[in-house]
């Protein structure tokens, strides 16, 4: 299986960017990272969704597999991590029909700034697979 290199599914968006994935699922998707609603986020998924991460950020492999997402957007939505999901800035590009990459930085500018893309996969009002890459520290 391949690994990416990942950090964290943190995401901020503008609403009208998107033309892949399911625009109104992601918008809420991100609303809900930046309050840090764990439960309106996990809603954003199907229950046999698969999400991949950074092998040992999160988990051993970094794979998770349908209720596993809860450990990981327990992370991402802790109190420690709203300031950086509150930064998030955000470009979008389409990459099919049901799937968009949305290229991230947070804290821009500082000596926390981090960057990556995010690849999601909708599939009737539901993400259904989500791939999360990190870019190395410049």
């Amino acid at each position: 299986m391949l690994k990416f290199l990942s950090a964290a599914i943190l995401v901020a968006m503008t609403a009208s960017a998107w033309a892949g994935a399911d625009t109104k699922v992601l918008d809420h998707h991100v609303a809900n990272m930046k309050l840090g609603n764990l439960e309106a986020v996990l809603s954003d998924y199907s229950p046999d969704v698969v999400i991949v991460t950074p092998a040992g950020a999160f988990s051993p492999d970094g794979v998770f597999v349908g209720a596993e997402i809860r450990k990981l957007f327990t992370i991402l939505t802790a109190k420690d991590n709203l300031p950086g999901n509150k930064t998030m800035q955000t470009k979008y590009q389409n990459a099919g029909a049901d799937t968009s990459i949305m290229q991230w930085v947070q804290n821009k500018g500082t000596a926390k700034e981090v960057s990556g893309y995010d690849v999601f996969v909708t599939r009737g009002g539901k993400v259904v697979f989500q791939t999360v890459t990190i870019n190395a520290k410049k």
